[in-house]
């Protein structure tokens, strides 16, 4: 029987080891983070005002810069080039313009070196590349909507951290991302599909931007930010 106990222990450890991490999927907490930070929603930073509330760029010109002059990507093709491939972080691109009130978010990707698992998005109500609610999909067929705070992820409205939705095609080779924003709900749309309807608990006012994942590399062809009337 003595040979048996080697193995048992070592199973035994590695279950312990992993109790108390929080598990990941492509840099995504899965399931709840309750105990691993004692960060509190009253200590997020308060969104960032955009400097205009108007943006329709699409990235025909070399000096096309809606997210500053200072980011590390070049314009041609007709698009912003976000290569990601050989870093472990995610990109956030925050704009220069944003929602004051009500309006429209929305983004175009070319995913050019995608992952199925890896996520484009929009960003809304941004404070700073730590503090944003993601609107978020892959090429696996599953979308995701999540805030996060002080760098930590926290679910939107019970959602999980992928839910699956039949509208949305495996290997997609572009993706048309829109939130139409309205109070403190938000109507997501991909490729003019209606996916979710989310409610947050404040209005998704201030900053808007787009989120590039970890290890790929994407076109963004546009971004708009438009108020309504």
């Amino acid at each position: 029987m003595k040979r048996y106990k080697l193995p048992g222990i070592i199973a035994l450890l590695l279950i312990c080891g992993s109790c108390g991490r929080p598990a990941r999927t492509s840099g995504f907490f899965v399931g709840s983070i309750t105990g691993t930070s004692q960060v509190s929603r009253d200590l997020t930073p308060e969104p960032r005002l955009p400097g205009d509330t108007l943006v329709n760029c699409t990235f025909t010109g070399a000096l096309d810069r809606p997210f500053g002059p200072g980011i590390p990507y070049e314009v041609y093709g007709g698009a912003l080039q976000i290569d990601n491939l050989h870093r472990n972080e995610p990109v956030i691109l925050l704009s220069t313009a944003g929602l004051l009130k009500d309006g429209i978010v929305e983004a175009r990707f070319n995913l050019l070196n995608a992952p199925l698992h890896s996520v484009v998005g929009l960003v809304l109500r941004a404070a700073d590349e730590r503090n944003f609610v993601l609107l978020g999909v892959n090429s696996r067929g599953q979308y995701t909507i999540q805030e996060c705070r002080n760098g930590l992820w926290f679910p939107v409205m019970g959602l999980g951290t992928f839910e699956r939705s039949r509208l949305l095609p495996y290997s997609m080779p572009s993706v048309q991302l829109s939130a139409y924003v309205h109070g403190s709900y938000i109507d997501f749309h991909v490729n003019g599909q209606l996916v979710q309807v989310v409610r947050l608990s404040m209005p998704a006012v201030g900053v808007a931007g787009v989120f590039t994942d970890s290890g790929i590399r994407v076109e963004l062809d546009r971004f708009t930010v438009v108020p309504s009337p």
